[in-house]
């Protein structure tokens, strides 16, 4: 396929690198007339001045409402990249054109906005796509023990428990092929991957494994936390991203959970505030900037490459707790600002890096096209099969015509682009076993599934050159639950882009309330 720059960059060219705001930078004392007393004095004067503002700053990052409001007299703060990037995404009103360099997600040749029209377009046949029988039944590997620490048991609560499928419900073909490896000894031998996987794969085909359907299994708030959840998330960053992933708090979640610190206390979610123009500060407040979480500009890209790509399943697995989270009170579930808040506001490189996601494995699936287009997808349920013909295409020629939003071909290159890949495999790999130890089984099974499927969109994009696509497919090995997982990831961050425009319009009905309130109180003219 042809690749063509997406029209979401101006005159198809990459925007450029904004240099970090300096916010360090203060307003020479003059040196030059003043007395000395005159100069001294007003050295006392500025150090006083930043010793309250350190202390303001210090008290609304540690209190546990984190400083909502902020006040009119307070100096303007200059805002990060990622906060500017955080609040124009919940700020952005319909019609709005974007031409900010924060609407730009980092590494990518497309803006938000953009991404968020393709998802537009994309959302209903992908949907209706994962409801069928192909793609909502998949074999995972859900008792495979922790291969790091001693994990503290599992989760019983009845929203941690999936359920598995009945034998009868899965296609005949698929239970023929599943073979008992102890029957055969030493003389079948299964390897967990090759050398073009990016993740342990667990073919279907060999071992121990449940079938689930997805569908019946959803990724939503099951009351898993506490430090048995942070540990895992803790592990994957600290000790396999290459060293750049951000500092982290003693959760990995962010501020406000059920279960948010490692002695069990509870922290109540925070709450946007009432007025537009107070955003930012709220969000330079609630995020932990001063501790390192935007990513140094000197770091690789292939490095940040794979940071992002952790942190965008991280951002998106939040997000859909968010948005389905179990409201005690009401006994609903319902979706949670104060939640989506909270995990992802503390953390704003998060939110963009749940954009990059979609428009790598949107870049993953154009290059896949031929294959998944040939891909035989039959499962024996006539109008199952009937509605996968019919909406593949129509899902292959949205994702095409976004044209070209990562180029791949850019990573991994020059004498040391082969070990870096090489050490890029081990670590990704790693990540998939490591959701092993998750204690929740339906955590698991989400944690596995997304994990696959971003492996395979990377296997897809840095395994294989372009021509391996076309023709007779005959250098290709993917299995069948990596295409499912591909499709099902892509269909879970579709989900992660819609819930963050409900989540914005919900931000929005708040301004418009409060701005409606405070007009009631306004005297008749």
């Amino acid at each position: 396929m042809a690749k063509k720059r997406s029209t979401a960059t101006r005159s198809g060219a990459r925007p450029a690198a904004r240099p970090a705001p300096n916010t360090d930078h203060q307003p020479d004392a003059g040196s030059a007339g003043p007395s000395h007393k005159r100069h001294w004095l007003w050295s006392a004067v500025r150090i006083a001045v930043l010793a309250a503002a350190a202390a303001t700053a210090y008290i609304a990052r540690d209190s546990p409402v984190l400083g909502l409001s902020s006040r009119a007299d307070d100096p303007p703060k200059q805002p990060s990249q990622n906060i500017g990037f955080m609040a124009q995404v919940l700020q952005k009103s319909r019609g709005q054109n974007i031409c900010k360099p924060e609407g730009f997600v980092s590494d990518t040749y497309s803006d938000f906005d953009s991404i968020e029209a393709l998802n537009h377009r994309v959302a209903r046949p992908l949907d209706k796509l994962v409801h069928t029988k192909f793609f909502r039944t998949l074999k995972v590997d859900l008792y495979k023990p922790c291969q790091f620490w001693r994990t503290e048991g599992s989760c019983f609560q009845r929203d941690c428990i999936v359920q598995p499928l009945d034998a009868s419900e899965v296609p005949a073909a698929w239970c023929a092929q599943t073979i008992d490896q102890n029957s055969f000894g030493p003389f079948l031998v299964s390897t967990e991957y090759t050398d073009r996987d990016f993740a342990v794969v667990n073919d279907e085909t060999y071992g121990d494994g449940v079938w689930l359907d997805l569908v019946e299994n959803p990724e939503r708030f099951t009351g898993y936390a506490g430090a048995g959840a942070n540990a895992v998330w803790m592990s994957i960053y600290q000790d396999n991203c290459f060293g750049v992933a951000p500092y982290l708090q003693d959760t990995a979640g962010g501020w406000g959970s059920q279960l948010v610190n490692v002695d069990g206390k509870t922290m109540p979610f925070v709450q946007p505030p009432h007025k537009r123009r107070e955003l930012t500060p709220f969000l330079e407040s609630l995020a932990e900037e001063d501790h390192g979480v935007t990513l140094p500009a000197d770091v690789p890209r292939e490095y940040r490459v794979f940071y992002r790509a952790v942190s965008g399943l991280h951002a998106s697995v939040s997000t859909h707790i968010c948005a389905e989270y179990f409201n005690a009170t009401s006994n609903q579930w319902e979706p949670n600002l104060g939640c989506f808040i909270s995990r992802i506001g503390a953390f704003p490189d998060r939110l963009q890096n749940m954009y990059f996601n979609f428009v790598l494995l949107t870049r993953a699936i154009q290059k896949m096209e031929p294959y998944i287009a040939a891909y035989d997808y039959t499962t024996g349920a006539t109008k199952d099969d009937r509605a996968v013909k019919r909406l593949i295409p129509k899902v292959l020629k949205v994702v095409n015509r976004a044209g070209l939003m990562f180029d791949d071909s850019e990573l991994f290159l020059g004498p040391s682009g082969r070990a870096l890949k090489a050490e890029f495999k081990d670590n990704f790999r790693n990540i998939s076993r490591i959701m092993d130890c998750t204690g929740c089984e339906k955590c698991r099974l989400w944690g596995k599934t997304q994990t696959l499927g971003l492996a395979t969109a990377l296997k897809a994009l840095f395994s294989y050159p372009d021509r391996a696509f076309r023709g007779r497919f005959t250098s290709l090995d993917f299995k069948r639950n990596e295409v499912v997982a591909l499709i099902t990831t892509y269909f879970q961050f579709s989900r992660s882009l819609d819930a963050i425009e409900m989540f914005r319009g919900m931000y929005q009905n708040i301004v418009t309330d409060w701005r409606a309130s405070q007009a009631s109180l306004l005297p008749e003219k």
